[in-house]
This record gives structure tokens, C-alpha cells and sequence, in this order.
């Protein structure tokens, strides 16, 4: 019943304050302080938001300040962000008059599934139907 809700957006408002971790579903925007670490689907550093951690989410928007880790497939620095982090990305926007200082890494796209050794081993065994060893 559950499984199929549609989350709506969250917003923690400029006179926000927290330390601690935070993990959500759909949208969060911060507008105010945040120290610890944040995990989502989508996330957005408001103008006026200050963040110190950790944050990962699929989506990334940054508008404010920012210190630590960040790890996202999609992010965006904002005209105005002011970033010092490690960066893994997928794909990075940078616009013009955002500052970036730290590390920025491409994620490594993901290794195909493995087949396991047991069917690898029977194809091999399997031949191939009317042919006939001599």
C-alpha cells in the first residue's frame, strides 16, 4: 500500500539548525544550517543554506555553501555556490561564478552482473544439437 506513494517535496527553513543525519525520499530543500550527513533523491542547497558533511542524493543542487563529500549522478553548482568538497559525480554543471575547491572524480560506471561460474561451466559442456564428435 505504501510501496506506491508519491513523496512530496520537504523544506528545512532558513531558521533551521540541525546536527545529525537526515535520509528522505523525494525532494528536500534546505534553506538553513546544516552539519551531518544527508542522503536522498533529490537534494537542493538553497542561496542562503550552509551545509558541513556528507551528502549524496541522485540529484544535487547547490546554491549555497558547502563543506565536505559529495556524491551525486547528477549535480549542479549554481551561480553564487561556494563548494570545498571531494566530488564523485556522474554529471556536473558548473555555472558561472560558483567556486569549487577539493577533489571532483567521475563515478565509474557499474561492471555488468557476473554470471555465475556453475552456468558459465554448463554452456561450455552443452553442445550443439545434430553435431557429433570424431
Amino acid at each position: 500500500m505504501f510501496s506506491d506513494q508519491k513523496y512530496t517535496g520537504s523544506i528545512l527553513a532558513n531558521s533551521i539548525n540541525l546536527r545529525g543525519s537526515i535520509t528522505c525520499k523525494g525532494e528536500l530543500q534546505i534553506e538553513g544550517r546544516i552539519n551531518g550527513n544527508i542522503n536522498g533523491e533529490k537534494v537542493v542547497l538553497g542561496a542562503d543554506s550552509n551545509m558541513e558533511g556528507t551528502l549524496s542524493a541522485d540529484e544535487i543542487v547547490i546554491s549555497g555553501k558547502f563543506k565536505g563529500k559529495i556524491k551525486g549522478k547528477s549535480i549542479r553548482l549554481d551561480s553564487g555556490a561556494s563548494v570545498d568538497a571531494e566530488i564523485h559525480y556522474d554529471v556536473l554543471a558548473i555555472e558561472d561564478g560558483s567556486t569549487i575547491n577539493g577533489t571532483v572524480k567521475k563515478l565509474l560506471p557499474s561492471p555488468p552482473p557476473k554470471k555465475p561460474a556453475a552456468m558459465v561451466d554448463k554452456k561450455k559442456e552443452e553442445k550443439p544439437e545434430g553435431k557429433v564428435d570424431s
